[in-house]
């Protein structure tokens, strides 16, 4: 009992440290920002990035643009922000609230020949500025053709090309929206920035006579760099404009409308019935399976076969409990795959609450933190931390079952820790050297995304410190965990040792006729049982996608479909393994189930897999070595936990399957 209690304060005490070390800096948002007139407004500078590569760069250690003055700080960041490259700086720019600034100098810049180079480079690559304001992106602001509505971009480029001529945006107009809250105070609604490239010193205005700043990079016949210095003159000008049809609440509606707004709400729900109506189809034919056809085997009173006819399903209950091969590479994956799940489940149901709760596809403000300050990666390292708890309790049962074990028999302290932390440590340990493999290439090429030594110090510390001690303690607890004589795991239990002739009525057992089946072999079966699931995430695995590599521009909001994809896909993959084991047991006497039930599982990882070469050649338009890296890098361990987190789910439900039918005949 103490012992009990003392690890139940140790798990409470390294939640709340897991918790406190990924909320630092979390922007939970449960209040607004209100202004009053002549108030300091911060625009915080992040980092450009462009949709042709996937290497941000921090907007100051750009060589071409004003540096920070000496009251610039950097602005603390949770996690999350700094995973995806984030780099926030506060800057030199003077906002007053309500104070309209015409014409401001910021500085005139001394660039030198590198610098133009560099600029005229990430100019032609199509690289975007973002700044923030009361933590609204500033944004590039368009008017849909059709209906004449106003939708925001987030970002705004950092220059254009003409003629095979780059251009830079050396000045900008930034108009600040404001609904009146009452009682003299305001909230910001909206920042629209307009920039403009000019070659003078002089703000344009409303003019439009004036010469675009052109960045001419000269070179020698050798192809070698000049020597350059141009003086780039940055300037800026800043308009309030009170705007009360948009409310703090939906000040986020305008980033998520575009031209195509409503075709994809149609696309959605389409998706949405497509995947009902599969469903639906599929459960039917489990359900013919279970209440028919599997009804009729067990009520047959003929088990063993005639000498015309093989045995059926029920004489394979003597090799049906047999260990599969490789026993503790099953049963790791399978642990990995449940930490996937329960992070899985947990960041989706989180996001679903933070908005309008359970409405697809619905486009409130967030609830309690904002969805794009890096929220999905610190709260997803939040739950995989302490899912690693789950992954060992699981792990250690599943092995004493898949191992044919007394599942109530507790293994030595010393072999436990082993178990717990292959169990619990596997899938993290694997993450953290493929992001740390990656690392020294995005290094190499100064990206904002290059992991710094403190927040790699941070993950280490993460994981060993509350990663594996959870894994132990998770791992103690399961082999400790005692079953009831009425658990499904025991008292249907069939030992190899046992006669199997007495269990079907002293009937002998004719030989098992065995069919090799190229339907359940690696690739058919995942070819075969990995399409409907397919099926039915392909649309919403686009939009994803668009708004993960190709419109970094854009915000994936469609929390609630994507929670209802998710639900029915883990059922389809639950009825689709009933259907593989039982064709596997019934058709070709074949009682090897555990392999096949992960592998048709984990089907849908393929099928993700190969949409990802797919995308890359249709869709992106990524040339250089690094990003491509970093695509398949991403993409493939994306795949790879997919696979797990599916896996598991088919595994648990072959499980079941097979305890449930066979444990019928022990009882009749």
């Amino acid at each position: 009992m103490y012992i009990q209690i003392h690890i139940s304060r140790w798990l409470i005490a390294i939640q709340l440290i897991a918790y406190s070390s990924l909320a630092y800096g979390f922007n939970w948002g449960f209040s607004k920002s209100v202004y009053s007139k002549g108030d300091t407004v911060d625009l915080l500078l992040n980092k450009i990035e462009s949709d042709n590569t996937q290497l941000p760069y921090s907007y100051y250690n750009l060589p071409f643009v004003c540096p920070p003055g000496s009251n610039a700080r950097a602005r603390h960041l949770s996690l999350g922000e700094i995973l995806r490259g984030d780099r926030i700086w506060e800057s030199n720019y003077e906002l007053r609230f309500g104070v309209d600034m015409p014409c401001m100098r910021l500085c005139d810049l001394i660039s030198r020949e590198t610098g133009l180079q560099r600029a005229d480079s990430l100019i032609r690559k199509g690289y975007v500025v973002h700044w923030t304001i009361d933590s609204l992106p500033g944004a590039t602001t368009f008017v849909s053709n059709n209906k004449n509505k106003k939708y925001y971009a987030a970002g705004f480029p950092l220059g254009f090309v003409d003629s095979n001529m780059a251009y830079i945006y050396n000045h900008v107009m930034m108009v600040i929206r404001y609904h009146s809250e009452g009682n003299g105070k305001y909230s910001i609604v909206g920042f629209e920035v307009y920039p403009k490239s000019v070659s003078n010193e002089q703000c344009p205005g409303s003019s439009k006579d004036y010469e675009n700043f052109a960045i001419s990079v000269k070179k020698n016949k050798g192809g070698e760099l000049q020597k350059q210095k141009v003086i780039i003159p940055y300037t800026y000008s800043v308009y309030w404009r009170e705007d009360n049809s948009i409310d703090y609440d939906s000040r986020w509606d305008l980033y998520y409308e575009n031209e195509s707004n409503n075709k994809n709400h149609h696309i959605h729900w389409l998706s949405f019935t497509n995947s009902v109506v599969l469903l639906f189809l599929l459960t039917l034919i489990a359900t013919l399976v279970l209440l028919r056809t599997l009804k009729k085997d067990l009520s047959s009173s003929s088990s063993t076969g005639s000498a015309e006819e093989p045995a059926n399903w029920k004489s394979l209950i003597s090799e049906i409990y047999k260990s599969p091969s490789y026993v503790i590479p099953l049963t790791t994956l399978v642990a990995a795959g449940i930490q996937v799940v329960v992070a899985l489940i947990g960041v989706i149901v989180i996001f679903v609450i933070n908005s309008k709760f359970f409405i697809p596809g619905a486009k409130s403000s967030s609830t309690f933190f904002n969805n794009h300050e890096g929220a999905v990666i610190s709260i997803s390292i939040f739950f995989f931390v302490i899912s690693g708890f789950v992954s060992s309790y699981a792990g250690i049962i599943l092995y004493k079952f898949l191992k044919n074990d007394n599942i109530n028999h507790e293994y030595p302290l010393p072999a436990v820790t082993k178990l717990s932390l292959l169990f619990g440590s596997f899938l993290p340990t694997f993450i953290l050297t493929v992001v740390f493999f990656l690392n020294f290439f995005v290094w190499a090429k100064e990206s904002s995304s290059a992991i710094p030594f403190g927040t790699i110090v941070v993950l280490l510390l993460l994981f060993f410190i509350i990663e594996c001690p959870l894994g132990i303690i998770g791992g103690i607890i399961g082999n400790k965990r005692k079953f009831s004589p009425q658990s499904f795991l025991i008292n249907q239990r069939i030992s190899t040792k046992e006669n199997p002739s007495n269990i079907l009525g002293g009937k002998p057992i004719r030989k098992l006729h065995r069919y090799n089946s190229w339907l359940f072999s690696p690739l058919p079966s995942v070819l075969v049982f990995g399409l409907i699931p397919f099926g039915v995430v392909f649309v919403e695995l686009l939009f994803i996608f668009n708004s993960v590599w190709l419109e970094k521009t854009t915000f994936y909001y469609m929390y609630g479909f994507l929670f209802i994809t998710t639900m029915i896909l883990i059922i389809i993959i639950a009825e689709s393994t009933i259907i593989a084991i039982y064709i596997s047991l019934s058709v070709y006497n074949n009682p090897n189930w555990q392999w096949l039930s992960f592998r048709v599982g984990s089907s849908i990882g393929w099928y993700i897999m190969a949409y990802t070469v797919y995308y890359f050649t249709f869709y992106l338009n990524v040339k250089d070595f690094v990003s491509s890296l970093l695509y398949f890098s991403y993409m493939g361990l994306a795949c790879f936990l997919i696979c797990l987190g599916f896996g598991s789910i088919g595994l648990f439900t072959g499980l079941i399957f097979v305890r449930k039918i066979f444990g019928t005949i022990k009882a009749d």
